[in-house]
């Protein structure tokens, strides 16, 4: 029997890559109450506690990582993975069903809430649910578009977040095809509210092609934030889609 010789065989580096970068800012607030997970670099989420209400760093923490969990379960069935719509509206009726039963425990009975976003990347295209006022940010071909619309009402108020009500929480869901050199901002409104669309636009084109260039691009983003006066808990996370040419 002729066996195939191991130091022969070329292994064929990915054609793709993705890069992604997160970091925080705490602001002036007494705790950082937004949380970031990321997965196998194919689900992102990131959560940010009610400021109004006790526990938000709790929240938001649960939130996130149960969104990740429901992310690596419920996709086993073939259901929701072929219909990626349903499976973001399952994550997030599961990570709100979590968040409400949270309540019910010692210590944590006069309530909690946070919001929640979530970002699926597949091999072509990118899936996005929300519910709260994270914002996620796009950029295709010098072109950028917000794919979120903030669950606020005129006065800025939330109205929608996970875990003030047990059922109807319908997240925004979001589709867009992700080629190489598109770029995603996944933003909390610590953020999306003091960056105009403009300076993120301009900090996504020249966010580069390594791990180092989009983690840069990632603290300018929090750090035109803070400049443009924000205080509050801030949380940037920069996915990118790029070619494999050997160089990183």
């Amino acid at each position: 029997m002729k066996f195939a010789d191991p130091l022969g065989l070329k292994y064929e580096q990915p054609r793709e890559i993705i890069l992604f970068a997160a970091s925080q800012l705490q602001g002036k607030r007494e705790s950082q109450e937004d949380y970031f997970v990321n997965f196998n670099d194919e689900c992102f989420t990131i959560a940010d506690g009610v400021g109004s209400m006790p526990h938000g760093e709790v929240a938001s923490q649960l939130a996130a990582e149960t969104a990740v969990w429901g992310y690596k379960h419920i996709r086993q069935r073939d259901f929701y993975w072929r219909d990626k719509k349903l499976l973001l509206k399952r994550i997030v009726r599961t990570t709100n069903m979590t968040i409400w039963q949270k309540q019910r425990e010692t210590g944590f009975t006069d309530g909690m809430a946070t919001t929640l976003l979530v970002l699926i990347v597949g091999d072509k295209n990118i899936w996005m649910g929300n519910v709260g006022d994270a914002s996620a940010f796009f950029l295709h071909e010098g072109k950028m578009s917000r794919l979120t619309k903030e669950d606020v009402d005129a006065q800025g108020n939330l109205t929608k977040v996970l875990g003030k009500q047990r059922l109807g929480i319908v997240p925004q869901v979001a589709i867009e095809r992700f080629y190489p050199n598109d770029v995603v901002l996944l933003a909390t409104d610590g953020v999306a509210r003091y960056v105009s669309e403009k300076e993120i636009q301009l900090i996504l084109e020249n966010s580069g092609r390594t791990t180092e260039s989009v983690t840069d691009a990632v603290v300018a983003t929090l750090r035109k934030a803070e400049a443009n006066g924000s205080t509050d808990n801030m949380t940037a996370v920069i996915v990118k889609r790029i070619y494999n040419i050997g160089d990183i």
